[in-house]
């Protein structure tokens, strides 16, 4: 097997940055809306919900910076992902990555040899790195530990 370097992914701050500032106008929308609407309730209740979400989608990004920890490490042997759950795939154990879209957003799925093993799945929303060449990487990597 070649020596393989390891590969480390960020959030990408250009794409969470879009995001953020669409939720902060939906939030002073919001604002706007419990001021001078005719539905304070429903215009706060929208106002706490697209604040919570820009806070959500701020988060990994500070964390990432700050810890200088990526989201996803793909190395030699196995992928780390650092999200709240910091779970590790193991290539041994892998059978095929599976590629899952949505909207905008995907998510790797992970199939493992032993049937016993429940099927895992790695979220990649606002990712550095495009889903497809992620999936390709992780591919890449399967096939020559294989």
């Amino acid at each position: 097997m070649a020596d393989m370097k390891e590969i480390k992914v960020y959030h990408s701050v250009w794409k969470s940055a879009i995001t953020i500032v669409v939720d902060l106008m939906l939030v002073a929308l919001g604002v706007w809306g419990i001021l001078g609407g005719k539905t304070p309730i429903l215009a706060g209740f929208f106002a706490v919900f697209f604040f919570f979400a820009a806070v959500m989608t701020a988060w990994p990004l500070v964390k990432e910076r700050i810890n200088k920890e990526p989201y996803l490490t793909i190395t030699e042997d196995c992928v780390k992902v650092s999200g709240r759950k910091g779970q590790e795939f193991q290539f041994a154990d892998v059978e095929s990555f599976g590629l899952r879209r949505f909207l905008f957003d995907g998510m790797i799925e992970v199939n493992y040899r032993n049937e016993r093993m429940t099927p895992g799945a790695i979220m990649v929303s606002d990712l550095a790195i495009k889903l497809k060449d992620l999936h390709a990487i992780l591919n890449e990597r399967l096939e020559a530990h294989k």
